[in-house]
């Protein structure tokens, strides 16, 4: 039995450009004439194709450049852009077989839209057929595509799923000799045949398709991978589907991202600590079988986990480099994840490709999806493309060199190296550009992942994120299921942020603009009033509008919240070897992450939790925010009060779907009676995007160090209660179950010391 896994596409980029029409009659001019020395000169048979571009950014030249002309850049001009961005033009060319491409401001681009390449000597094109009439085409190409509004998806009850649709197929020769598979690969990872019942071939006039129609199938998720064989010619189309109870948004759980090395440890069969290097920077030996552990038991769930952002598990050297650390001379090593060595290979020190498809299976088998960390802008000095294709890496300055203001220089920090032994892949070139992207593939599809986190995606030219999207999206959204890719560009520009955002790009960024905008000050150290916070988190929203952004308040790359929280232990936090933060025993710290926490899961955004901070994990910069996950046995008493305090509250967000997926506004943020203006009571609304008054949440958030009574929630207020379908009844504070009467659209409630209450109607 074939395995889905082993199926994958081995042409260079999945195109599908626009070439004349599914007709040849209609496209191709017949032209008769006889050969020999004294006939007259034949004229050149030529067809009309079509060319269309659609470049992610303001452009101010495109031309099309092909073979039929000996590849002349200025021939044939496109115009544009229509209403869509897009540039197009429709050219007659010679029939035959023709490499062509895009020269946009001058940077050659290959077709994303194409379906083949051609290559001439060393140089890759993409590829364009023109068949003359009575001609045989050189090869009958097959194209397998989803007919629009065909797809169906239904779960009226559990084990009961049902999946459908039809497949349309064309071909520019023809399909007598055609022949389709298909094969489903269910949860578990299990593949077989499809039956004739279940993959029907029929013809309808002149189009040829294919029903699927697939029952009885339990939840969880799947992939039918269609074939079609037509002569020499195969193409596929892979159909990746959930059968749920309720269809699954990212914005619908948490996110977590976990450090696997630092995570937990499965198995100590793997360890493999590098010689000479010091512990905080060595491998610690947490893995995937770790990861697989608190998927099964339990621990992730708990905390209404939905989708897991893994550090990278490619395999990183086995050696370590000197650095300076607080003047401390260190080695160090590639734990973390981002020095790769090699293009599709599982780091054995995480458990190996056995172990990554063990974790992704159980995930899935919980809801759950897998986000996968992915390097493009860097490899490690000893990757095996560096060995091989040295030239498609470039050898610069030092990033963080003279100062580091390459970091954020709009072309420096594109060619900038993060290390020196870190050479910085080169997306200008056609062939780069093709693997790596092929190598993402590679990954999503073998190991049946549902979204990718896009390491310094500011550090790459700016077309990489469309192409990265276009591929993606083309190949695993082919049957409704979205693949969520958001990025990391660390930068408070909302410029900058945006540009990646959108138009077959990434869906989202992590939300740095709310993260470095000084909201969280107002929870860190008291410092800006809740005023403040409220207009940060309306900036962000409006700035980046339906984008999926993922919010949070640590990562792995700055000092951990609960120490910054910490007034004994802020001051070391920008340390990373000497005079570190020490646990935290001050209860006003874990208050004040509680109420970052209380913010991150009741505004709109995808909420992420950096392992360790559900429970209030210590640490200053990298590496010491870095430390080795706590068992509960090993948690203070406090630790633990805060991880079953973390555990209510993302159940509260995950019970409505106006905290999962509501509007925002504000109702009011008061005047703080002791004489700051910036305020201390806020008071703000989700609202159910379904319109059921049942899931809207309206929520008051204490800054204070005392209990807040008799808050009034009126109908006079900028939102009002009875706007939300709030008009009598009993509202109920989620975190606690303390019931409040409604009466004409108003409210009393006791808002606890720096904490807050979330309230639902009953």
């Amino acid at each position: 039995m074939r395995s889905i896994i082993s199926l994958l596409p081995s042409s260079a980029l999945k195109f599908s450009f626009l070439l004349l029409s599914l007709s040849l009659a209609s496209l191709l001019q017949a032209c008769d004439g006889s050969g020999g020395s004294d006939a007259p000169a034949i004229e050149a048979q030529t067809g009309s194709a079509s060319f269309a571009y659609r470049p992610s950014q303001s452009i101010s030249s495109i031309y099309v450049v092909g073979g039929w002309n000996d590849y002349d850049r200025s021939a044939h001009p496109m115009t544009g852009p229509d209403a869509t961005g897009t540039y197009t033009v429709e050219l007659s060319i010679p029939c035959g077989e023709w490499g062509y491409f895009f020269l946009v401001d001058g940077v050659v681009t290959l077709d994303p839209e194409a379906d083949e390449t051609i290559t001439e000597g060393e140089q890759t094109y993409s590829r364009l057929e023109v068949v003359c009439e009575g001609a045989l085409p050189s090869a009958a190409r097959v194209t397998l595509t989803v007919r629009q509004g065909s797809l169906s998806n239904e779960r009226p009850s559990s084990g009961q799923g049902a999946f459908g649709a039809t497949i349309d197929i064309t071909s520019k020769g023809s399909l007598d000799a055609l022949q389709i598979t298909g094969t489903l690969r269910s949860t578990d990872g299990s593949t077989r045949s499809l039956t004739s019942s279940e993959l029907a071939l029929s013809a309808s006039g002149d189009q040829t398709h294919a029903t699927v129609s697939l029952s009885g199938l339990t939840d969880g998720k799947y992939n039918v991978l269609i074939e079609a064989q037509n002569g020499a010619h195969s193409s596929d189309i892979l159909l990746p589907f959930w059968i749920e109870a309720t269809p699954f948004s990212f914005y619908d759980g948490i996110l977590y991202m976990a450090m696997t090395d630092r995570f937990r440890n499965g198995s100590t069969s793997n360890d493999s600590p590098v010689n000479g290097s010091e512990g905080p920077v060595n491998f610690q030996g947490g893995d995937l079988l770790g990861i697989t552990q608190a998927i099964e038991d339990g621990y992730l769930t708990d905390l209404g986990v939905r989708s897991i952002w893994l550090t990278s598990w490619q395999t990183p050297p086995s050696r370590a480099h000197t650095d300076w650390i607080d003047g401390v001379e260190v080695h160090v090593t590639g734990f973390h994840g981002y020095w790769p060595i090699s293009a599709r290979e599982v780091d054995p020190r995480l458990g190996g490709a056995d172990a990554l498809h063990a974790m992704v299976r159980a995930a899935h088998a919980k809801g759950i999806r897998i986000v996968m960390d992915t390097v493009l802008n860097h490899v490690h000095e000893d990757h095996e493309y560096v060995l091989e294709h040295s030239d498609w890496f470039r050898r610069g300055a030092n990033c963080k060199d003279d100062g580091g203001w390459r970091w954020d220089h709009p072309t420096e920090g594109l060619i900038c190296l993060f290390d020196q032994f870190l050479p910085d892949v080169d997306w200008t070139k056609d062939r780069v550009s093709t693997q790596f992207l092929d190598d993402v593939q590679w990954w999503v599809e073998t190991f049946d992942l549902d979204g990718l986190r896009v390491d310094a995606a500011k550090h790459m030219e700016e077309d990489v994120m469309g192409k990265l999207g276009t591929k993606m999206r083309k190949r695993f959204e082919t049957a409704g299921t979205h693949f969520y890719m958001f990025g990391e560009t660390y930068t408070s520009d909302i410029g900058i942020l945006n540009k990646y955002i959108g138009n077959g790009q990434l869906d989202g960024q992590l939300d740095f603009l709310r993260f470095m905008d000084g909201a969280n000050e107002a929870f860190v150290s008291d410092g800006n009033g809740l005023d403040w916070v409220a207009g940060m988190t309306k900036n962000s929203i409006d700035s980046f509008g339906d984008a999926m952004m993922v919010t949070f308040v640590g990562n792995h790359d700055v000092a951990r919240f609960i120490s910054k929280a910490d007034d004994s232990n802020r001051n070391q936090t920008g340390n990373k070897w000497n005079w570190l933060p020490s646990v935290t025993t001050d209860q006003n710290a874990y208050d004040r992450l509680w109420m970052a926490m209380f913010h991150l899961m009741t505004t709109p955004g995808v909420p992420l939790i950096y392992y360790g901070d559900e429970y209030g994990e210590h640490g200053g910069s990298d590496p010491d925010n870095r430390h080795f996950l706590k068992t509960q046995a090993q948690m203070s008493d406090q630790q633990k009060a805060q991880l079953d305090r973390m555990k209510k509250l993302t159940q509260v967000r995950n019970s409505l779907r106006g905290l999962k997926r509501g509007s925002f506004e504000t109702m009011w943020v008061n005047q703080d009676p002791w004489g700051q203006s910036a305020g201390n009571l806020w008071a703000y609304v989700r609202r159910d995007p379904e319109g059921d008054p049942k899931h809207n949440a309206v929520m008051v958030l204490n800054l204070t160090y005392n209990t807040w009574t008799g808050v009034g929630l009126h109908s006079n207020d900028g939102v009002k209660l009875t706007d939300l379908g709030w008009e009598s009844g009993t509202l109920q504070d989620l975190l606690t179950g303390t019931e409040y009467v409604l009466q004409n659209g108003s409210v009393t409630v006791d808002v606890p010391a720096r904490g807050g209450v979330i309230l639902a109607l009953k």
